[in-house]
């Protein structure tokens, strides 16, 4: 197979040559032209957005649909938002909250991330903050557990519902912020709260019932699903309700002044737990309310997180031009774990050094919607595999304990 695929680019690499050649402008407008047909279909069709419904009444197929959710809905540069869902073949949920940065002040949201800044790649200080509208790229990139086409794939049949993030607040905001940066003004519709409760409401009308919920999230998601899982727990009281949050966990200061103050978030009312300096173990463990709630928590991280660091110093203005800041946000990392593993609370955790980059002294950041899946191991164990342990199977699986030391 592999001599074939050679062969043929030899082929198309000679036919080239010998165009350019024999006729180099007619040779050079054919390969433009295949250029912009092949930009045009990946854009237009491969990464056309799906079809819209209403109601998953109108869904008879398992492909992905985008949800218009009304006026009260809106990304953080004022356009449209919207959500996926893809109709499964068994009686089980996915909620998956989406990931994508953050914004606090002028500096950082005048800086959203931009096509061209992905291209230009890792830079050892933030460049770029939070998505500030949604992307032509959803879901059409989603791999991962999000993936129905691979067959190894534990979660191919469930019912997905995909939460975007375009708001820099972590999902939780409510409000328009107007912010100056070098003489410029920027405002930011921090509407996140807004946004997932409409797709909650609109879950809790399509899907009525459900066997296993597993609210899920990547990223600033991450801290979203541990934020809404008990909400969300309250409503599928029949349900078994699981908890995975991937890639989540800074320790700072600042937490309560910019979520409760900059993003009007009101935590103790509407998150319902008490804010300190690690805004994941607080939603876990400084719970306001008495509510007993039978959720399975799932946390995994990467032990050098190469975004989640440089957010970490970003926002408790630490020096980069060494890796102590990595290193802190390790130490402090591993004792959250250790805590919470103590803390009597239903958690397992994965914990791996996959991908370390020892030059840059970096990891992945996230896994679950992505090629790393089925990549990152921990003890030995796929990641894909210890959630389908611990959510198909309900097993009770750590791992990565010897990192933790």
């Amino acid at each position: 197979m592999k001599a074939a695929k050679w062969t043929v680019t030899a082929v198309i690499c000679a036919s080239v040559a010998l165009g350019l050649y024999t006729n180099a402008a007619a040779t050079a407008a054919t390969i433009g032209a295949v250029l912009v047909l092949g930009l045009l279909y990946v854009y237009f069709i491969y990464f056309g957005r799906p079809s819209h419904v209403a109601s998953l009444n109108e869904v008879a197929d398992t492909k992905w649909h985008t949800v218009d959710l009304g006026r009260t809905t809106v990304s953080a540069d004022g356009s449209a938002y919207r959500m996926f869902v893809r109709r499964g073949t068994s009686s089980n949920l996915v909620i998956h909250f989406y990931g994508g940065g953050a914004c606090w002040d002028g500096e950082t949201a005048a800086r959203p991330i931009t096509l061209l800044g992905v291209v230009r790649g890792y830079t050892r200080e933030l460049q770029m903050f939070y998505f500030n509208s949604l992307t032509r790229l959803f879901p059409a990139v989603l791999a991962g557990m999000a993936d129905r086409r691979d067959t190894t794939n534990a979660f191919r049949d469930w019912n997905f519902v995909f939460v975007p993030y375009s708001t820099g607040d972590l999902h939780v905001g409510d409000t328009s912020n107007t912010y100056s940066h070098n003489g410029k003004t920027i405002t930011v519709h921090h509407n996140g709260r807004n946004n997932a409760t409409a797709v909650l409401d609109w879950v809790y009308a399509n899907f009525p019932e459900a066997d296993k919920v597993l609210v899920s999230g990547e990223s600033a998601g991450a801290w979203a699903s541990a934020f809404y899982a008990p909400q969300i727990a309250d409503h599928y009281t029949d349900s078994k309700l699981y908890c995975l949050s991937d890639g989540v966990g800074v320790v700072t200061e600042r937490w309560r002044d910019i979520v409760d103050t900059i993003w009007k978030a009101d935590s103790a009312k509407t998150l319902g737990f008490d804010i300190g300096t690690d805004l994941y173990e607080d939603a876990l463990l400084h719970r306001s309310d008495e509510a007993a709630r039978n959720i399975k928590y799932l946390h995994a991280n990467t032990l050098y997180d190469d975004t989640l660091t440089r957010f970490g110093a970003a926002l408790n203005r630490t020096s980069t031009k060494t890796d102590a800041f990595i290193d802190d946000w390790a130490a402090n990392t591993k004792a959250s774990i250790a805590r919470l593993s103590r803390s009597g609370l239903h958690y397992n955790f994965f914990l791996t050094d996959c991908g370390h980059n020892p030059k840059k002294h970096t990891t992945e950041h996230t896994l679950t919607t992505n090629g790393f899946y089925n990549k990152c191991t921990a003890d030995g164990v796929l990641y894909s595999t210890w959630i389908k342990r611990n959510v198909i199977d309900d097993e009770d699986l750590s791992l990565g304990h010897e990192l933790l030391l």
